[in-house]
């Protein structure tokens, strides 16, 4: 461990040599494999050419951003499972982070338009569609936040899934706010279908933009307040939704971590 090379073996005894450029990565690997029951060089295969790893389904991911809770959330609890069949539908993503959730809508057919405005977030999930070239085809990627028109500052630090703008970074940088009727109107989207937000407090904002009544199907992973700072609460999104004709609503947890669903979850609304 103190050297950062040797090899690493896995539970179920696939072994890869590390040295110290890929140490942290693989580890991260490891501890996806342990903490999950994942068995990497089977159902999950490894690429050291591309420095990737496989999922079952095929979608390649680089491993310098392998985030074991969220990928969990994505391809192991299918979180964002809608149906079998995406063909046709649209979906608009905010907060892409490292493009794991965008690729996984095109793999199910659909036509995807992503934003994420953390900058190595951005330059990370450019390299996973890069990896999916079929998939890359249904993806529009953008590095801008979503909430309402403008710009704002966005802590520019390194990529994890718990960055938002509300968190304290010495760096920041200024990136482009655009709210969900902007994305439609500057894409030409005349019928979207999917609305899928993980924008860190944002949702507070996007739910006051009346276009919200196009879509079918709406899924938030809400947080009711980040550092401290309240921002509204689980049934100010339910009602605001209501206004808009949503009468159906699912909320539960997305992963194992310690938190009320007063405080975090997901809200799923339909029609």
């Amino acid at each position: 461990m103190l050297r950062k090379s040797g090899v690493i073996v896995f539970p179920n005894g696939y072994r890869l040599r590390v040295s110290g450029n890929s140490f942290r990565d693989i580890l991260q690997l490891y501890f996806f494999s342990v903490r999950y029951g994942v068995k990497i060089g089977e159902t999950w295969k490894v690429d050291l050419d591309s420095h990737s790893v496989i999922t079952p389904d095929g979608i390649k991911l680089s491993l310098r951003a392998l985030d074991p809770l969220i990928f969990a959330e994505t391809f192991l609890y299918d979180v964002h499972f809608l149906d079998f069949d995406l063909t046709g539908k649209t979906v608009i993503h905010a907060g892409a982070y490292v493009g794991e959730t965008a690729l996984y809508y095109a793999s199910k057919g659909a036509e995807v338009y992503a934003f994420e405005p953390q900058p190595e977030c951005y330059r990370i999930a450019l390299l996973n569609l890069d990896l999916n070239p079929e998939l890359r085809e249904k993806i529009t990627i953008r590095d801008w936040a979503i909430g309402t028109d403008g710009e704002v500052e966005f802590p520019d630090v390194g990529c994890n899934g718990g960055v938002s703008a509300y968190g304290n970074a010495q760096r920041r940088t200024k990136v482009r706010s655009v709210s969900i009727s902007t994305v439609l109107k500057e894409f030409d989207i005349k019928r979207p279908n999917i609305l899928d937000l993980d924008v860190k407090g944002a949702e507070f904002l996007v739910v006051n933009d009346e276009v919200l009544k196009e879509f079918d199907v709406i899924r938030i992973e809400y947080s009711t307040a980040i550092n401290g700072k309240i921002l509204g609460t689980i049934g100010e999104l339910i009602g605001e939704l209501r206004g808009y004709g949503f009468n159906k609503f699912r909320v539960y947890k997305h992963n194992e971590e310690r938190s009320d669903l007063s405080e975090h979850g997901t809200l799923l609304a339909s029609k």
